[in-house]
This record gives C-alpha cells, structure tokens and sequence, in this order.
C-alpha cells in the first residue's frame, strides 16, 4: 500500500507541473518544489526529510509532461 503522503506528494508534482499545459516553462515547478520542500524541510526541522517524497514528486511531474505532450499531439 502506497503512503497517504506520498499520493500527496505526486498529485502536488502532477498539479504543478501541469501548469506547463498553459505556459510550458511551468513544467519545472514539480521538480522545484520536489528538491525545495525537503530542503525546507532539512533547514527548519519542521519536517522529516525523505527521499521517497522527492521520487512521488517527481514521478507527478513527469506523469504531466507525459500527459502534455500526448495532448499537444492531438
């Protein structure tokens, strides 16, 4: 079974990085966010730094820049 956080972490990547579909530079925001919040998170102890938050990130945002380049091939 997958993490309640970690479906989080990839539909915040996927959300974000979706953005691209109105402005295509705004695919990165996954991956910024995806490093960002765990340095945040290192810096100001607010949080556990985990790896496998960074991967369920990264892996929401790569699922939409799949999804948006299979749309602008329609």
């Amino acid at each position: 079974m997958i993490p309640d956080d970690k479906v989080k972490h990839f539909w915040v990547g996927f959300l974000l990085s979706g953005l691209g579909l109105f402005w295509f530079p705004l695919v990165i925001l996954g991956f910024i966010f995806a490093v960002g919040k765990e340095i945040y998170d290192g810096v100001t102890g607010k949080g556990k730094v985990e790896f496998y938050d960074v991967v369920a990130t990264m892996i929401g945002s790569i699922s939409a820049i799949c999804c948006i380049i299979i749309i602008s091939w329609i």
